[in-house]
């Protein structure tokens, strides 16, 4: 198994039992694409900033104490397939955070503000 696909299986195997299903994650040369399916997602199709923390901490958890970070990029898909909307997270931020220029909650409110459901993205 690749080193590439062992990572993705991790990442999975840590978000399922969240009620988050990767369909893929990919590394790129900026950082991360991931793309999941989201169960949690309410009735207006809005997606959970407390799920959005959960996939950041996954991949915080899976890299060593001292990672400058990388940027996320995630689409969130609903169970039929139809996009929900995107978030993604600067490398910046993640190394900020982990040097302790940036506090958790000015981290996620940076990363909150970058949600966009689908009905609000430019079409």
């Amino acid at each position: 198994m690749s080193n590439e696909h062992d990572f993705e299986f991790r990442v999975e195997s840590r978000l399922t039992s969240h009620g988050v299903y990767v369909d893929e994650v990919t590394e790129e040369d900026e950082g991360y694409s991931l793309t999941y399916e989201s169960v949690n997602v309410d009735n207006q199709g809005m997606i959970p900033h407390r799920e959005v923390g959960r996939v950041i901490n996954v991949f915080r958890d899976l890299h060593d104490d001292d990672w400058a970070g990388a940027r996320i990029e995630a689409d969130v898909m609903d169970f039929d397939g139809n996009k929900l909307g995107t978030w993604h997270v600067e490398a910046e931020w993640i190394d900020r955070l982990h040097n302790g220029d940036l506090s958790e909650i000015d981290f996620s409110e940076k990363v909150i503000e970058t949600v966009e459901p689908v009905g609000e993205q430019e079409s």
